[in-house]
């Protein structure tokens, strides 16, 4: 792939994030070319089917707040459809600690639960949700980057000890299949103030009975036809390896050889992603650190198929939320009817995710099979290996969603979103007041506005 002719802005990456920033500047005149690594456009959102219902691996819900997503998504005829009853699985798993399955009943008089008096009825995978809203300081999703917020960008152990919580609760309410990095110690509770006050904030846009959206047939069908309505059309398994400015143009070089050029260049890549893409001129500074630095969430969902609803044999619930290998077991009823069990999904969060990551996919679901038959032998025998994604060892990803560690708000969040020369970045890493798909279309808009303002 080399490009004689000069294009106003090319985009790397094709995520919603890309795709957004490539469909905004189009709208202005511009002559934009997208590059995707990937066979496939969405990134970080991909819609699978299995045992003919839709999964999805990636972006799986549309909050009700999402007005981006939402009005895009009525752009391209999209229809929404409610996710509450596919969500059932929340009110029905039952929890398993250190080896013993605990029904939600059982939980607040149960002698292992080391929760407060007025919080024993809260479990355990609620527990760091409802404590980050009931104390939370930040008037609204954005004031998590003000100054006089800083303090809180410390250890989600040291804040939730700061509330005179115990490490037995700490361990319990957070720790055991963590969403944002490895435990308590390994993420900042400023971001989880933050993510606790848009969740907040997301309610207040949805219905009472309402958990909100998905889209019919596969979130994926949204940056599909994002990529379809641009006028050039989006150049797949394109992966850049360098980008290379000049005094009035930037070259980008992919791994078979070919290039392009362009007045500006649009980043939609993650922090993973990024820090094997050689820059010249190099990133300086707390930039600089922040893409080597900043950590990405590792997880592995494992599918599985149930012969039979071998749950209807030992009494408890399909779902089970664990503090072992398999993680969270989630039943999925993605089928039409949502009384009907499709598959069980495992979300392998963290540490188990990384070891599963060193694992092909056939052990890895093999091992995580074992694991939930060790939990409760009813399932002995009785589930079938259909599928495994990895984001932690997809190369195209290098992990989930960005996290960031104690302190490293402070230091790298003010200079994370700067253009670099004819260099701009966006995706959900760099939102400052959304989070997930919302935040990847937010920051599409900075960076179009910042080309628009030079060209």
């Amino acid at each position: 792939m080399t490009s004689r002719g000069r294009h106003d802005v090319v985009v790397i990456g094709a995520g919603l994030a890309g795709l957004n920033a490539a469909l905004l500047l189009e709208e202005q005149g511009l002559n934009v070319l997208v590059l995707e690594a990937q066979q496939r456009v969405g990134g970080r959102i991909h819609s699978m089917r299995h045992l003919g219902s839709n999964t999805e691996a990636g972006g799986t819900y549309i909050g009700a707040g999402y007005e981006r997503i939402m009005r895009t998504a009525q752009r391209f005829g999209i229809r929404l459809i409610d996710v509450t009853p596919l969500l059932e699985f929340f009110r029905e798993q039952d929890l398993v600690l250190d080896g013993e399955i605990i029904r939600q009943a059982e939980w607040p008089a149960h002698p292992a639960n080391p929760f407060p008096a007025d919080d024993r009825h809260l479990m355990p995978w609620n527990y760091h949700r409802v404590l980050t809203m009931r104390e939370n300081p930040l008037a609204s999703p954005a004031d998590w980057l003000d100054a006089k917020h800083a303090g809180f960008d410390v250890s989600m152990h040291a804040w939730m000890r700061a509330q005179g919580l115990s490490d037995s609760v700490v361990r319990i309410g957070y720790e055991l299949n963590p969403s944002f990095g490895a435990d308590a110690h390994d993420v900042s509770a400023l971001l989880l103030l933050f993510r606790a006050a848009f969740s907040k904030a997301q309610r207040g846009h949805a219905a009472a009975d309402s958990l909100g959206f998905t889209a019919e047939h596969g979130v994926d069908r949204i940056p599909t036809a994002m990529a379809a309505a641009l006028r050039t059309e989006v150049m797949l398994d394109r992966r850049v390896v360098a980008i290379t400015q000049a005094r009035d143009s930037v070259r980008v070089a992919c791994a078979d050889g070919g290039s392009v050029s362009a007045k500006r260049v649009v980043c939609a890549v993650p922090y993973g992603v990024l820090r094997h893409i050689v820059l010249d001129p190099p990133l300086v500074g707390s930039q600089s650190e922040a893409v080597a630095h900043l950590p990405a969430q590792p997880i592995t969902q494992v599918y599985l198929a149930p012969r039979r609803p071998f749950w209807e044999d030992d009494g408890y619930a399909p779902s089970l939320y664990t503090d072992a290998l398999p993680g969270m077991v989630a039943a999925v009823r993605s089928g039409a009817d949502p009384d009907t069990i499709t598959h069980l999904t495992a979300w392998v969060m963290g540490k188990h995710a990384l070891a599963l990551d060193a694992l092909d996919a056939s052990e890895a679901g093999r091992r995580v099979i074992t694991a939930i038959e060790e939990l409760r032998p009813a399932a002995r025998g009785q589930l079938e290996l259909i599928g495994l994604h990895s984001w932690g060892a997809d190369a195209c990803a290098a992990g989930a969603w960005a996290y960031f560690r104690p302190g490293q708000i402070r230091r790298f969040a003010a200079a994370m979103p700067a253009p670099h020369g004819r260099v701009h970045f966006c995706g959900e890493h760099l939102a400052s007041a959304s989070r997930g798909m919302e935040g990847a279309m937010e920051t599409a808009e900075r960076a179009a506005r910042e080309v628009l303002g030079h060209i």
